[in-house]
């Protein structure tokens, strides 16, 4: 298959051949032609006897080599090790190794905290907290679990700005994570309306996988700053974890009502719209998507989640029509 890296054999040695768009066989006259969806289909059925599963997958996943063009500091060692902490979940392929959607949010993430001069250790500490109590099971935590830096809570820090200055530079670190939530909510003792320090403590809860806690936080903080396209962004992100659609629906929709370009809230909106399988709503913020960011990284799973759309959205147009009265 194209999409899963295979390669093209002689029709005469086999049953099926699986063409991609503008492929030839070589010979095929002894074999059936399929494209990738037929063959998909036809194996899909077969599988499901055997109860495997999501076998469309394929045709989102990226192989290694491209993962290596588009995020060159996570090399292949770095990309082992993240799979040895269960942040990678690669798919083992004829030509090597592919990978998934969320892989590459990880892949993506790791890259930019590399750029920003981390290191690898410390990209896993931060992303650590997604795998919640499975983490515990399979890791020694106090092995892992720096010790938490600590200040003098007794130094008195009249404005919020300047406590929000010691969490500011306490929550690089997940090490300074205690630090950060106790300046954060000094600061928003001294004002309980200071939009930098919501924000940021809705961050550190966020990171911490506290995702109802940090939808709290920054719901106050959209209450408060309400015209920040971001500050919505942000609350939509942890509606979406906490699994509270509609609420992540209306925060994205906020969020591009005062930035119509904001091109990610486009990209999690149209996410959302299919999980509650209104793919007229996903097809569209898919489209706007591409149309502000055409040759972004993102873009090929844009394009594949875009085509499902379309076929789901036809299919489920065809089922309203036949239950429409006459």
């Amino acid at each position: 298959m194209v999409g899963a890296g295979g390669s093209l054999a002689s029709a005469r040695e086999a049953d099926f051949v699986v063409v991609g768009v503008g492929a030839r066989p070589n010979d095929p006259r002894s074999a059936r032609i399929v494209d990738e969806s037929q063959f998909l289909q036809l194996v899909g059925t077969a599988a499901a006897e055997l109860g495997v599963r999501n076998l469309e997958g394929l045709r989102d996943l990226v192989a290694s080599s491209q993962a290596a063009r588009l995020y060159p500091r996570v090399n292949w060692a770095r990309r082992r090790r993240l799979a040895r902490h269960g942040l990678l979940q690669p798919v083992p392929l004829a030509n090597g190794t592919g990978y998934g959607f969320r892989d590459l949010r990880v892949l993506r993430e790791v890259d930019e905290m590399l750029a920003a001069g981390l290191t690898l250790t410390q990209a896993i500490h931060r992303l650590l907290p997604r795998l919640g109590g499975q983490l515990e099971l399979r890791f020694p935590m106090a092995a892992v679990r720096p010790q938490p830096k600590r200040i003098d809570l007794r130094m008195e820090k009249e404005t919020a700005d300047a406590w929000f200055d010691v969490g500011f530079c306490a929550d690089r670190e997940r090490s300074g994570f205690p630090t950060a939530i106790a300046a954060y909510q000094r600061a928003l003792e001294i004002d309980p309306d200071h939009v930098p320090s919501l924000i940021n403590l809705g961050n550190v809860y966020y990171e911490l996988g506290e995702f109802v806690r940090a939808r709290d936080i920054y719901a106050r903080a959209a209450a408060v700053d309400g015209d920040n396209p971001r500050t919505h962004f942000n609350l939509a992100n942890a509606c979406d974890e906490t699994g509270d659609l509609l609420g992540a629906t209306r925060a994205y929709r906020r969020s591009l009502r005062l930035w119509p370009g904001y091109a990610d809230a486009h990209f999690n909106l149209a996410l959302v719209a299919e999980k509650l399988g209104s793919w007229t709503l996903a097809l569209t913020h898919w489209k706007r998507f591409l149309e502000l960011e055409p040759g972004s990284d993102w873009a090929a799973v844009a394009r594949s989640h875009l085509e499902d759309a379309r076929r789901k959205g036809a299919i489920q147009a065809r089922q309203r029509k036949r239950l429409r009265p006459h």
